[in-house]
């Protein structure tokens, strides 16, 4: 792949997986990283720790999800869950509808092709 493609690759998978992620919060609740990271890989799609978890922390600081710092009861290490904040509730169903409406619009120019 050539430093254009992989450019637009970047941008694509970033709207894109912001949108999974407030997915995954809406349908199963408050999450943490990794357990996104694993959810994300059982669905067929590889993400990193160094692009997940800045891309959390931009959502959080944008307002789209709240987080809460937690320790596990068997004394593991801290973990920060998120969660769909208001205005990330708002945001995606805009998001999924737009997301729809752009899939509609590339099929139907690929069969008018």
């Amino acid at each position: 792949m050539n430093e254009i493609e992989q450019k637009w690759l970047a941008q694509l998978r970033k709207g894109f997986l912001e949108m999974c992620v407030l997915v995954v919060l809406r349908e199963q609740g408050p999450s943490y990283g990794f357990a996104l990271i694993q959810q994300f890989q059982v669905s067929g799609m590889e993400v990193n720790e160094g692009t997940l978890y800045p891309m959390l922390n931009r959502m959080h600081k944008n307002g789209w999800l709240e987080s809460n710092w937690e320790t596990p009861t068997d004394g593991g290490h801290p973990r920060r869950f998120y969660s769909l904040s208001k205005v990330g509730s708002q945001l995606l169903p805009a998001m999924v509808d737009t997301f729809r409406q752009q899939q509609a619009a590339l099929a139907y120019l690929l069969e008018k092709s």
